[in-house]
Protein backbone atom coordinates (compact mmCIF):
# COMPACT_ATOMS: atom_id res chain seq x y z
CA UNK A 1 0.00 0.00 0.00
CA UNK A 2 1.33 3.31 -0.76
CA UNK A 3 2.28 5.46 2.20
CA UNK A 4 -0.49 8.16 1.07
CA UNK A 5 -3.33 5.25 1.44
CA UNK A 6 -2.05 4.36 4.84
CA UNK A 7 -1.66 8.01 5.83
CA UNK A 8 -5.68 8.90 5.28
CA UNK A 9 -7.04 5.36 6.97
CA UNK A 10 -5.25 6.23 10.26
CA UNK A 11 -6.84 9.81 10.07
CA UNK A 12 -10.03 8.20 9.13
CA UNK A 13 -9.70 5.96 12.01
CA UNK A 14 -8.48 9.28 14.63
CA UNK A 15 -12.03 11.02 13.56
CA UNK A 16 -14.25 8.42 14.44
CA UNK A 17 -12.48 7.47 17.54
CA UNK A 18 -13.09 11.53 18.58
CA UNK A 19 -16.51 11.35 17.63
CA UNK A 20 -17.45 8.54 19.36
CA UNK A 21 -15.53 9.98 22.62
CA UNK A 22 -17.50 13.11 22.02
CA UNK A 23 -21.14 11.16 21.70
CA UNK A 24 -20.40 9.48 25.00
CA UNK A 25 -19.08 12.27 27.14
CA UNK A 26 -22.26 14.11 25.92
CA UNK A 27 -24.81 11.06 27.14
CA UNK A 28 -23.10 10.27 30.43
CA UNK A 29 -23.67 14.72 30.79
CA UNK A 30 -27.71 13.76 29.50
CA UNK A 31 -28.02 11.21 32.53
CA UNK A 32 -26.88 13.52 35.60
CA UNK A 33 -30.51 15.64 34.63
CA UNK A 34 -32.34 15.38 38.39
CA UNK A 35 -35.20 14.42 38.41
CA UNK A 36 -38.09 13.93 41.24
CA UNK A 37 -38.96 10.31 43.04
CA UNK A 38 -40.78 9.79 46.55
CA UNK A 39 -38.77 8.42 50.10
CA UNK A 40 -41.29 6.07 51.86
CA UNK A 41 -40.36 6.71 55.19
CA UNK A 42 -41.84 4.78 58.50
CA UNK A 43 -40.93 6.19 62.18
CA UNK A 44 -38.42 8.43 60.66
CA UNK A 45 -36.54 5.58 58.62
CA UNK A 46 -36.09 5.72 55.02
CA UNK A 47 -37.53 1.85 53.29
CA UNK A 48 -37.64 2.52 49.64
CA UNK A 49 -38.19 4.80 46.95
CA UNK A 50 -40.97 4.78 44.87
CA UNK A 51 -41.12 6.50 40.90
CA UNK A 52 -44.69 8.05 41.44
CA UNK A 53 -46.53 8.46 44.75
CA UNK A 54 -49.80 8.46 42.66
CA UNK A 55 -49.15 4.52 41.72
CA UNK A 56 -48.01 3.61 45.22
CA UNK A 57 -50.87 5.38 46.96
CA UNK A 58 -53.08 3.65 44.37
CA UNK A 59 -51.16 0.35 44.88
CA UNK A 60 -51.41 0.85 48.93
CA UNK A 61 -55.52 2.05 48.57
CA UNK A 62 -56.09 -1.67 46.40
CA UNK A 63 -54.49 -3.86 49.82
CA UNK A 64 -56.75 -1.34 51.90
CA UNK A 65 -59.78 -2.60 49.92
CA UNK A 66 -58.23 -6.21 49.79
CA UNK A 67 -58.37 -6.16 53.52
CA UNK A 68 -61.67 -4.28 53.80
CA UNK A 69 -63.27 -7.32 51.82
CA UNK A 70 -61.87 -9.81 53.58
CA UNK A 71 -62.51 -8.34 56.90
CA UNK A 72 -66.00 -7.04 56.04
CA UNK A 73 -64.83 -3.83 57.40
CA UNK A 74 -65.07 0.02 55.80
CA UNK A 75 -61.89 1.49 57.30
CA UNK A 76 -58.54 0.02 57.41
CA UNK A 77 -55.77 2.14 59.17
CA UNK A 78 -52.47 2.23 57.70
CA UNK A 79 -49.33 1.92 60.27
CA UNK A 80 -48.62 4.98 62.39
CA UNK A 81 -45.49 7.16 61.46
CA UNK A 82 -45.56 6.06 57.38
CA UNK A 83 -44.50 9.43 55.07
CA UNK A 84 -43.78 9.85 51.57
CA UNK A 85 -41.15 12.57 50.98
CA UNK A 86 -41.06 14.32 47.51
CA UNK A 87 -36.86 14.51 46.47
CA UNK A 88 -35.01 15.44 43.55
CA UNK A 89 -32.07 13.15 42.66
CA UNK A 90 -29.77 12.34 39.89
CA UNK A 91 -29.77 9.07 41.62
CA UNK A 92 -32.50 7.06 39.45
CA UNK A 93 -32.60 3.59 41.48
CA UNK A 94 -36.32 3.37 42.51
CA UNK A 95 -37.81 -0.05 44.15
CA UNK A 96 -41.28 -1.38 43.34
CA UNK A 97 -44.59 -0.70 44.91
CA UNK A 98 -44.51 -4.39 46.02
CA UNK A 99 -41.14 -4.21 47.52
CA UNK A 100 -41.69 -1.34 49.46
CA UNK A 101 -45.23 -2.58 50.55
CA UNK A 102 -43.85 -5.48 52.03
CA UNK A 103 -41.34 -3.96 54.42
CA UNK A 104 -43.73 -1.43 55.87
CA UNK A 105 -45.56 -4.77 56.65
CA UNK A 106 -42.90 -6.26 57.99
CA UNK A 107 -41.96 -3.72 60.37
CA UNK A 108 -45.72 -2.93 60.96
CA UNK A 109 -48.75 -3.90 60.15
CA UNK A 110 -52.15 -2.57 59.04
CA UNK A 111 -55.20 -2.39 61.24
CA UNK A 112 -58.44 -2.52 61.68
CA UNK A 113 -61.63 -1.90 64.32
CA UNK A 114 -62.10 -4.81 66.95
CA UNK A 115 -62.66 -6.44 69.99
CA UNK A 116 -59.20 -8.35 72.05
CA UNK A 117 -60.42 -10.86 73.83
CA UNK A 118 -58.71 -12.22 77.05
CA UNK A 119 -58.90 -15.39 79.14
CA UNK A 120 -57.42 -15.89 81.99
CA UNK A 121 -58.32 -18.53 85.00
CA UNK A 122 -56.16 -17.70 88.46
CA UNK A 123 -57.61 -20.75 89.86
CA UNK A 124 -55.53 -23.49 87.55
CA UNK A 125 -51.90 -24.08 88.25
CA UNK A 126 -49.95 -22.93 84.99
CA UNK A 127 -52.82 -21.83 83.30
CA UNK A 128 -51.84 -19.82 80.15
CA UNK A 129 -53.55 -16.71 78.99
CA UNK A 130 -55.36 -16.69 76.12
CA UNK A 131 -56.03 -14.07 73.86
CA UNK A 132 -58.72 -13.92 70.50
CA UNK A 133 -59.36 -11.09 68.25
CA UNK A 134 -62.79 -10.63 67.11
CA UNK A 135 -64.24 -7.48 64.90
CA UNK A 136 -67.48 -7.00 67.36
CA UNK A 137 -68.38 -8.30 71.05
CA UNK A 138 -71.43 -9.87 69.08
CA UNK A 139 -69.25 -12.57 67.43
CA UNK A 140 -68.08 -13.88 70.79
CA UNK A 141 -70.44 -14.04 72.65
CA UNK A 142 -72.98 -15.71 69.82
CA UNK A 143 -69.95 -18.28 69.27
CA UNK A 144 -69.93 -18.97 72.87
CA UNK A 145 -73.78 -19.69 72.98
CA UNK A 146 -72.85 -22.17 70.12
CA UNK A 147 -70.27 -24.14 72.16
CA UNK A 148 -72.83 -24.54 75.28
CA UNK A 149 -75.34 -26.11 72.51
CA UNK A 150 -72.52 -28.55 72.21
CA UNK A 151 -73.26 -29.40 76.27
CA UNK A 152 -76.64 -29.04 76.45
CA UNK A 153 -79.69 -29.54 73.89
CA UNK A 154 -81.00 -26.85 72.30
CA UNK A 155 -84.52 -27.15 73.54
CA UNK A 156 -83.12 -27.01 77.23
CA UNK A 157 -80.47 -23.97 76.44
CA UNK A 158 -83.91 -21.94 75.21
CA UNK A 159 -86.11 -23.00 78.61
CA UNK A 160 -83.09 -22.51 80.32
CA UNK A 161 -82.70 -19.03 79.26
CA UNK A 162 -86.33 -18.03 78.92
CA UNK A 163 -87.01 -19.20 82.52
CA UNK A 164 -89.22 -21.56 80.85
CA UNK A 165 -88.27 -24.83 82.35
CA UNK A 166 -90.89 -27.16 84.06
CA UNK A 167 -90.76 -28.25 87.30
CA UNK A 168 -89.41 -31.65 88.12
CA UNK A 169 -92.96 -33.27 89.28
CA UNK A 170 -91.79 -37.60 89.89
CA UNK A 171 -88.23 -37.88 87.98
CA UNK A 172 -86.33 -35.83 85.71
CA UNK A 173 -84.18 -33.10 85.27
CA UNK A 174 -83.87 -29.09 85.04
CA UNK A 175 -80.37 -26.94 84.12
CA UNK A 176 -79.75 -24.73 87.59
CA UNK A 177 -77.17 -22.73 85.96
CA UNK A 178 -74.57 -22.26 83.10
CA UNK A 179 -71.11 -20.01 83.78
CA UNK A 180 -67.96 -19.92 82.53
CA UNK A 181 -65.20 -20.95 84.49
CA UNK A 182 -62.70 -18.76 83.43
CA UNK A 183 -62.54 -14.47 83.67
CA UNK A 184 -63.34 -13.02 80.37
CA UNK A 185 -62.07 -9.35 79.88
CA UNK A 186 -62.66 -7.32 76.42
CA UNK A 187 -60.92 -4.14 74.90
CA UNK A 188 -62.12 -2.13 71.90
CA UNK A 189 -58.72 -1.54 70.23
CA UNK A 190 -57.00 -1.61 66.63
CA UNK A 191 -55.90 -5.11 66.14
CA UNK A 192 -53.08 -5.81 63.90
CA UNK A 193 -54.21 -7.91 60.54
CA UNK A 194 -51.71 -10.55 61.00
CA UNK A 195 -53.34 -11.91 63.96
CA UNK A 196 -56.30 -14.28 63.53
CA UNK A 197 -59.44 -12.28 63.44
CA UNK A 198 -62.65 -13.86 63.68
CA UNK A 199 -65.46 -12.41 60.98
CA UNK A 200 -67.94 -15.39 61.72
CA UNK A 201 -69.42 -16.88 65.14
CA UNK A 202 -69.63 -20.47 63.87
CA UNK A 203 -65.73 -20.26 62.88
CA UNK A 204 -65.21 -19.43 66.34
CA UNK A 205 -67.11 -21.56 68.03
CA UNK A 206 -65.55 -24.55 66.47
CA UNK A 207 -61.99 -22.72 67.48
CA UNK A 208 -63.37 -22.39 70.93
CA UNK A 209 -64.49 -26.28 70.75
CA UNK A 210 -61.24 -27.43 69.35
CA UNK A 211 -58.64 -25.77 70.29
CA UNK A 212 -57.56 -24.95 66.97
CA UNK A 213 -58.29 -23.79 63.10
CA UNK A 214 -56.90 -26.75 61.30
CA UNK A 215 -59.81 -28.46 59.29
CA UNK A 216 -61.04 -31.09 62.00
CA UNK A 217 -61.04 -35.01 60.85
CA UNK A 218 -63.55 -36.42 59.73
CA UNK A 219 -64.96 -40.25 59.22
CA UNK A 220 -67.42 -41.68 56.22
CA UNK A 221 -69.84 -44.27 58.14
CA UNK A 222 -69.69 -47.40 57.10
CA UNK A 223 -72.20 -50.13 57.51
CA UNK A 224 -72.62 -51.63 60.78
CA UNK A 225 -71.05 -48.66 62.46
CA UNK A 226 -72.51 -47.36 65.60
CA UNK A 227 -71.70 -44.10 67.37
CA UNK A 228 -69.41 -46.54 69.76
CA UNK A 229 -67.42 -48.37 67.51
CA UNK A 230 -66.83 -44.99 65.36
CA UNK A 231 -65.66 -42.92 68.68
CA UNK A 232 -63.68 -45.93 69.82
CA UNK A 233 -61.89 -46.62 66.47
CA UNK A 234 -60.62 -42.77 66.96
CA UNK A 235 -59.48 -42.62 70.07
CA UNK A 236 -62.49 -40.94 71.44
CA UNK A 237 -65.20 -41.61 74.26
CA UNK A 238 -68.74 -41.90 73.46
CA UNK A 239 -69.75 -38.46 75.18
CA UNK A 240 -66.80 -36.62 72.84
CA UNK A 241 -67.76 -38.12 70.00
CA UNK A 242 -71.54 -36.71 70.92
CA UNK A 243 -70.25 -33.51 71.73
CA UNK A 244 -67.86 -33.22 68.43
CA UNK A 245 -71.43 -34.31 66.68
CA UNK A 246 -74.03 -32.35 68.60
CA UNK A 247 -76.59 -33.33 66.03
CA UNK A 248 -76.56 -37.03 67.55
CA UNK A 249 -78.54 -37.03 70.88
CA UNK A 250 -77.16 -40.50 72.95
CA UNK A 251 -74.99 -43.12 71.92
CA UNK A 252 -77.80 -45.26 70.27
CA UNK A 253 -78.48 -42.75 67.33
CA UNK A 254 -78.69 -44.25 64.09
CA UNK A 255 -75.85 -43.46 61.73
CA UNK A 256 -76.19 -44.40 57.44
CA UNK A 257 -73.75 -45.73 55.42
CA UNK A 258 -71.78 -42.82 53.83
CA UNK A 259 -72.84 -39.91 56.76
CA UNK A 260 -70.10 -37.77 57.53
CA UNK A 261 -68.66 -36.97 60.88
CA UNK A 262 -66.54 -35.05 62.40
CA UNK A 263 -63.86 -37.14 64.79
CA UNK A 264 -61.72 -34.42 66.16
CA UNK A 265 -60.09 -34.41 69.08
CA UNK A 266 -62.07 -31.68 71.44
CA UNK A 267 -59.90 -29.30 73.05
CA UNK A 268 -62.37 -26.40 74.85
CA UNK A 269 -60.45 -22.80 75.42
CA UNK A 270 -63.36 -21.99 77.77
CA UNK A 271 -65.10 -24.08 80.56
CA UNK A 272 -68.67 -24.15 80.21
CA UNK A 273 -69.95 -25.15 83.42
CA UNK A 274 -73.58 -26.93 83.51
CA UNK A 275 -75.12 -27.21 87.14
CA UNK A 276 -78.14 -29.91 87.21
CA UNK A 277 -81.09 -30.61 89.66
CA UNK A 278 -81.79 -34.23 89.12
CA UNK A 279 -84.43 -36.91 90.30
CA UNK A 280 -84.13 -40.29 89.48
CA UNK A 281 -85.91 -43.64 91.07
CA UNK A 282 -82.83 -46.27 92.17
CA UNK A 283 -82.39 -49.92 93.08
CA UNK A 284 -80.96 -50.77 95.98
CA UNK A 285 -79.13 -54.12 95.56
CA UNK A 286 -80.87 -56.73 98.39
CA UNK A 287 -77.80 -58.16 100.92
CA UNK A 288 -77.35 -62.04 101.03
CA UNK A 289 -78.05 -63.47 104.64
CA UNK A 290 -76.45 -66.46 105.14
CA UNK A 291 -77.88 -69.15 107.56
CA UNK A 292 -75.91 -72.70 108.77
CA UNK A 293 -78.14 -75.69 109.54
CA UNK A 294 -76.29 -78.15 111.37
CA UNK A 295 -78.30 -80.80 110.50
CA UNK A 296 -77.17 -80.40 106.91
CA UNK A 297 -73.96 -81.60 105.36
CA UNK A 298 -71.28 -79.41 104.41
CA UNK A 299 -71.45 -78.80 100.79
CA UNK A 300 -75.27 -78.17 100.63
CA UNK A 301 -76.65 -75.13 99.62
CA UNK A 302 -80.09 -73.74 98.69
CA UNK A 303 -82.09 -70.59 98.86
CA UNK A 304 -84.21 -70.26 101.78
CA UNK A 305 -85.78 -66.82 100.36
CA UNK A 306 -85.17 -65.17 97.09
CA UNK A 307 -83.85 -61.48 97.35
CA UNK A 308 -85.71 -58.31 95.76
CA UNK A 309 -84.50 -55.01 95.36
CA UNK A 310 -85.09 -51.99 97.33
CA UNK A 311 -86.20 -48.43 95.42
CA UNK A 312 -85.31 -45.30 96.47
CA UNK A 313 -85.82 -41.58 95.09
CA UNK A 314 -82.82 -39.88 94.82
CA UNK A 315 -82.47 -35.84 94.43
CA UNK A 316 -78.99 -35.02 93.53
CA UNK A 317 -77.02 -31.67 91.71
CA UNK A 318 -74.36 -32.72 88.81
CA UNK A 319 -71.88 -30.40 87.79
CA UNK A 320 -70.37 -30.76 84.29
CA UNK A 321 -67.47 -29.29 82.82
CA UNK A 322 -67.58 -29.29 79.15
CA UNK A 323 -69.90 -32.02 78.91
CA UNK A 324 -67.86 -34.26 81.60
CA UNK A 325 -69.47 -35.15 84.89
CA UNK A 326 -66.72 -33.37 87.50
CA UNK A 327 -68.90 -33.27 90.74
CA UNK A 328 -72.40 -34.91 92.37
CA UNK A 329 -74.14 -33.54 95.36
CA UNK A 330 -76.66 -35.55 97.16
CA UNK A 331 -79.44 -33.80 98.51
CA UNK A 332 -82.51 -35.99 99.48
CA UNK A 333 -83.16 -39.57 99.39
CA UNK A 334 -86.50 -41.25 99.62
CA UNK A 335 -87.28 -44.69 100.44
CA UNK A 336 -89.99 -46.14 97.76
CA UNK A 337 -89.67 -50.23 98.51
CA UNK A 338 -87.22 -51.68 100.93
CA UNK A 339 -85.05 -54.61 99.81
CA UNK A 340 -85.66 -58.42 101.23
CA UNK A 341 -82.74 -60.17 102.18
CA UNK A 342 -82.05 -63.30 99.96
CA UNK A 343 -81.34 -65.92 102.66
CA UNK A 344 -79.22 -68.84 101.88
CA UNK A 345 -78.98 -72.04 104.03
CA UNK A 346 -75.82 -73.77 104.20
CA UNK A 347 -74.67 -76.89 105.30
CA UNK A 348 -72.40 -76.99 108.20
CA UNK A 349 -72.40 -81.12 109.43
CA UNK A 350 -69.11 -82.30 108.67
CA UNK A 351 -68.98 -84.48 105.94
CA UNK A 352 -67.05 -87.50 106.14
CA UNK A 353 -64.92 -88.00 103.20
CA UNK A 354 -63.81 -91.65 103.70
CA UNK A 355 -66.16 -93.97 101.96
CA UNK A 356 -67.97 -96.74 103.95
CA UNK A 357 -66.84 -99.72 101.73
CA UNK A 358 -69.56 -101.85 103.19
CA UNK A 359 -72.48 -99.49 101.56
CA UNK A 360 -72.27 -97.93 98.52
CA UNK A 361 -75.34 -95.63 96.72
CA UNK A 362 -76.59 -96.15 93.58
CA UNK A 363 -75.48 -93.03 90.67
CA UNK A 364 -79.47 -92.70 89.73
CA UNK A 365 -82.68 -92.54 90.24
CA UNK A 366 -85.01 -95.45 90.21
CA UNK A 367 -86.69 -96.74 88.03
CA UNK A 368 -83.11 -97.57 85.68
CA UNK A 369 -82.13 -99.45 83.19
CA UNK A 370 -78.64 -100.76 82.49
CA UNK A 371 -78.25 -100.76 78.80
CA UNK A 372 -74.24 -102.17 78.82
CA UNK A 373 -72.51 -103.96 80.74
CA UNK A 374 -68.91 -103.75 82.31
CA UNK A 375 -66.82 -106.44 79.17
CA UNK A 376 -66.15 -106.78 76.30
CA UNK A 377 -68.41 -104.91 73.73
CA UNK A 378 -68.23 -104.52 70.10
CA UNK A 379 -64.75 -106.29 70.25
CA UNK A 380 -63.35 -103.50 72.42
CA UNK A 381 -63.55 -103.50 76.03
CA UNK A 382 -66.23 -101.53 77.67
CA UNK A 383 -65.04 -100.79 81.23
CA UNK A 384 -67.86 -99.08 83.07
CA UNK A 385 -72.03 -99.64 83.43
CA UNK A 386 -74.12 -97.61 80.81
CA UNK A 387 -77.17 -96.55 83.28
CA UNK A 388 -80.47 -95.54 81.54
CA UNK A 389 -82.45 -93.47 84.82
CA UNK A 390 -85.72 -91.60 84.20
CA UNK A 391 -84.29 -89.60 81.47
CA UNK A 392 -82.30 -86.63 80.65
CA UNK A 393 -81.66 -84.11 83.21
CA UNK A 394 -82.56 -86.76 86.11
CA UNK A 395 -80.55 -86.71 89.20
CA UNK A 396 -76.95 -88.27 89.44
CA UNK A 397 -75.40 -89.35 92.83
CA UNK A 398 -71.68 -90.01 94.71
CA UNK A 399 -71.85 -93.82 94.93
CA UNK A 400 -69.63 -92.78 98.36
CA UNK A 401 -67.68 -90.54 100.88
CA UNK A 402 -65.17 -88.72 98.74
CA UNK A 403 -63.35 -85.57 97.32
CA UNK A 404 -63.89 -84.82 93.95
CA UNK A 405 -60.76 -84.44 92.17
CA UNK A 406 -61.68 -83.54 88.51
CA UNK A 407 -64.44 -81.66 86.39
CA UNK A 408 -64.88 -81.19 83.19
CA UNK A 409 -67.65 -79.24 81.54
CA UNK A 410 -68.60 -77.31 78.51
CA UNK A 411 -69.51 -80.15 76.29
CA UNK A 412 -72.99 -79.60 74.22
CA UNK A 413 -74.68 -82.70 72.95
CA UNK A 414 -73.85 -84.02 69.69
CA UNK A 415 -69.84 -82.89 70.35
CA UNK A 416 -68.73 -86.16 69.90
CA UNK A 417 -65.24 -85.44 70.82
CA UNK A 418 -65.52 -83.48 73.41
CA UNK A 419 -62.67 -84.23 76.62
CA UNK A 420 -62.01 -87.37 74.62
CA UNK A 421 -65.04 -88.46 74.04
CA UNK A 422 -65.93 -88.69 77.47
CA UNK A 423 -68.74 -85.66 77.52
CA UNK A 424 -68.88 -83.60 80.77
CA UNK A 425 -67.65 -85.88 83.94
CA UNK A 426 -66.61 -85.74 87.33
CA UNK A 427 -64.26 -87.96 89.10
CA UNK A 428 -64.44 -89.10 92.95
CA UNK A 429 -61.31 -90.01 95.10
CA UNK A 430 -63.11 -92.61 97.88
CA UNK A 431 -59.97 -91.62 100.25
CA UNK A 432 -59.89 -95.22 100.99
CA UNK A 433 -58.05 -98.87 99.34
CA UNK A 434 -57.50 -96.60 96.41
CA UNK A 435 -61.13 -96.19 95.22
CA UNK A 436 -62.14 -93.86 92.54
CA UNK A 437 -65.46 -93.75 91.10
CA UNK A 438 -66.23 -91.57 87.55
CA UNK A 439 -69.56 -90.18 86.16
CA UNK A 440 -69.77 -89.21 82.26
CA UNK A 441 -72.20 -88.07 79.36
CA UNK A 442 -73.63 -85.33 82.07
CA UNK A 443 -75.80 -82.11 81.30
CA UNK A 444 -74.88 -80.26 84.34
CA UNK A 445 -72.24 -80.44 87.29
CA UNK A 446 -73.38 -79.27 90.28
CA UNK A 447 -69.77 -79.48 92.37
CA UNK A 448 -66.31 -78.47 92.02
CA UNK A 449 -62.71 -79.66 92.49
CA UNK A 450 -61.95 -80.07 95.69
CA UNK A 451 -65.06 -80.26 97.38
CA UNK A 452 -66.07 -83.46 99.80
CA UNK A 453 -68.88 -85.01 98.98
CA UNK A 454 -71.46 -87.02 100.95
CA UNK A 455 -72.55 -90.59 99.89
CA UNK A 456 -76.06 -90.42 98.34
CA UNK A 457 -75.36 -86.82 97.56
CA UNK A 458 -76.43 -85.35 94.02
CA UNK A 459 -73.45 -84.13 92.49
CA UNK A 460 -75.11 -83.51 88.63
CA UNK A 461 -78.04 -84.19 86.06
CA UNK A 462 -77.92 -87.32 83.43
CA UNK A 463 -77.14 -86.14 80.20
CA UNK A 464 -75.92 -86.94 76.46
CA UNK A 465 -72.56 -85.05 76.03
CA UNK A 466 -69.59 -86.65 74.15
CA UNK A 467 -69.51 -90.04 72.56
CA UNK A 468 -72.68 -91.42 73.06
CA UNK A 469 -75.62 -93.63 70.67
CA UNK A 470 -77.61 -93.07 68.92
CA UNK A 471 -76.05 -89.43 68.37
CA UNK A 472 -78.56 -86.16 69.40
CA UNK A 473 -79.87 -84.18 66.84
CA UNK A 474 -82.06 -81.49 66.41
CA UNK A 475 -85.12 -83.49 65.67
CA UNK A 476 -83.84 -86.03 68.28
CA UNK A 477 -82.15 -83.80 70.88
CA UNK A 478 -82.16 -86.00 73.85
CA UNK A 479 -80.66 -89.19 71.97
CA UNK A 480 -78.05 -91.41 73.62
CA UNK A 481 -78.70 -90.81 77.08
CA UNK A 482 -77.50 -92.26 79.65
CA UNK A 483 -74.69 -92.55 82.84
CA UNK A 484 -72.15 -94.37 82.21
CA UNK A 485 -70.75 -95.23 85.69
CA UNK A 486 -66.99 -96.48 85.94
CA UNK A 487 -65.02 -97.64 89.32
CA UNK A 488 -61.29 -97.67 89.02
CA UNK A 489 -58.58 -98.80 91.67
CA UNK A 490 -55.80 -96.38 91.56
CA UNK A 491 -56.01 -93.07 89.53
CA UNK A 492 -57.54 -93.55 85.72
CA UNK A 493 -55.46 -94.00 83.14
CA UNK A 494 -52.43 -93.25 85.46
CA UNK A 495 -51.34 -96.46 86.41
CA UNK A 496 -55.09 -97.30 87.68
CA UNK A 497 -57.10 -100.37 86.60
CA UNK A 498 -60.78 -100.26 86.16
CA UNK A 499 -63.32 -102.85 87.66
CA UNK A 500 -67.02 -104.27 87.25
CA UNK A 501 -68.71 -101.57 89.67
CA UNK A 502 -71.70 -104.20 90.19
CA UNK A 503 -68.75 -105.60 92.60
CA UNK A 504 -69.42 -102.53 94.57
CA UNK A 505 -73.12 -103.39 95.15
CA UNK A 506 -72.56 -107.62 95.91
Amino acid sequence: MPKSHFRISYIIVILLISVLLIFLGFTKYQTKVPREVYQIYIDGEIIGTVKSKTNFEEFINKKEEAIKKKYKVNKVEMPNGVMIKSVTTYNTKVDSNEKVYNRIIKKKQFTIKGVAITIKNKEIKDYKTKYIYVLNKQIFDDAVTQLIKSFVSEDDYKAYMESTQKEIVDTGSIIKDISIDEDITYKSSYISIDKEIFTDASTLAKYLLYGTTKKQSTYFVREGDTVETVANANKLNVQEFLIANSNFKSENALLYTGQEVSVGLINPLISIVVEINGISDEEKAYAVNVQYDSSELQGVEYVKQEGENGLYRVSREYEYINGQLSDTVNLNTIELKPSVDKVVVRGSKEVPHVADLSYWAWPTDTPYTITTYFGYRWGSMHAALDIYGPGYGSNIYAANNGTVVETKGGCVAGNLSCNGRQGNYILINHNTGNYYTQYMHLSTILVKVGQVVSRGQKIATMGNSGEVYPVPSSSSPYSGTHLHFAAWRGYPHRGGSPFDPFTLYK
